[in-house]
């Protein structure tokens, strides 16, 4: 039997001076957006050892981006559950 899940997946980098010195990855399940995975790497360790503060604007940035886009997913997931108890 074949199942199906559908996430949604951002991936966003840290550019100093057009290089990658950090990238980031979020993952949310959309039938569950309680379940979100954030990762980040380090893709120029000295890049990012001299940038670390740009990075870390960044990576903040970024998770309030993720975060954004999970929290419109559970007030979408809500208005579905409300819907669906609505007697017809």
């Amino acid at each position: 039997m074949l199942e199906v899940k559908k996430k949604i997946t951002l991936t966003g980098e840290s550019l100093i001076d057009g290089k990658q010195a950090e990238g980031y990855q979020a993952t949310i399940d959309s039938e569950n957006p309680d379940d979100m995975v954030l990762s980040s790497w380090q893709t120029d360790k000295a890049l990012y050892k001299a940038n670390r503060a740009a990075c870390r604007k960044d990576a903040a940035d970024f998770e309030d981006t993720a975060y954004a886009l999970q929290d419109q997913l559970l007030a979408d997931v809500g208005k579905e559950k409300v819907v669906q108890t609505l007697p017809k």
